[in-house]
């Protein structure tokens, strides 16, 4: 019975850590334009590019490959668009 508990608490812990965890990879459009903005702001080295990416737990490759996946998927971009066409009129004037 004391090892079946443990057994459960431990199985509980480690799906509540799995759950939580953000997945690798996974970027969202909203950090895509937050990491984008950043970007353009420094002097677009990849020294500096690779610094902003890692704040937010990217690598730059993972960057690279988002911004690729935005231009050549028409769906992708449009979500983009939506979420900088949000945070646009989000902003106080």
């Amino acid at each position: 019975m004391r090892y079946a508990r443990l057994l459960l608490i431990v199985i509980v812990a480690v799906a509540l850590a799995t759950s939580c965890a953000k997945k690798l990879g996974e970027m969202t459009p909203e950090e895509f334009l937050k990491i984008e903005g950043e970007v353009f702001e420094t002097d677009l080295t990849p020294e500096s590019k690779e610094a902003i990416v890692k704040k937010y737990n990217y690598t730059l490759k993972q960057y690279e490959d988002y911004a690729q996946k935005v231009e050549s998927d028409p769906e992708l971009k449009a979500k983009v668009g939506e979420a900088r066409l949000k945070k646009i009129q989000g902003e106080p004037k």
